[in-house]
């Protein structure tokens, strides 16, 4: 009788933990329905990598110059669009990583990935179309 009832007693502890997950209601969760863009808007979504060396002894003040180095690029990102092809930019989502590594041997560095994600507007073509 034991050889079944801890099974049972198991299987319906795990179901009840998983419970609140399952009936959340997925689509209304902010990554899976991103903000509306007003019209004629686009969304623009921009990956940044960035490598550095790192000293010995020197590692939270590499990350941290790392990580401004990273929000300066992030942050110029618009103004680059602005120059290109947008009328109008503004930084709508933005997401980083960093890690540390020493995979050749050759001393440690520091990596910081991340995505800019941008509601553009787009300039008006002053080329017709032939």
């Amino acid at each position: 009788m034991n050889r079944f009832l801890i099974p049972t007693m198991l299987g319906l502890l795990l179901a009840g933990v998983a419970l609140p997950a399952v009936a959340q209601n997925f689509p209304n969760l902010p990554l899976r329905n991103p903000h509306q863009l007003p019209d004629g808007y686009i969304s623009v979504q921009s990956g940044i990598s960035l490598s550095y060396s790192v000293p010995d002894g020197s590692n939270e003040e590499q990350q941290e110059k790392a990580l401004k180095s990273f929000y300066k690029i992030a942050a110029s990102s618009c103004s680059t669009l602005l120059d290109t092809i947008a009328e109008a930019c503004e930084i709508s989502a933005m997401s980083s990583n960093t890690s540390a590594s020493n995979f050749d041997g050759r001393g440690q560095r520091l990596s910081v990935n991340g995505q800019v994600t941008m509601s553009v507007k787009l300039k008006l073509s002053t080329t017709s179309a032939k």
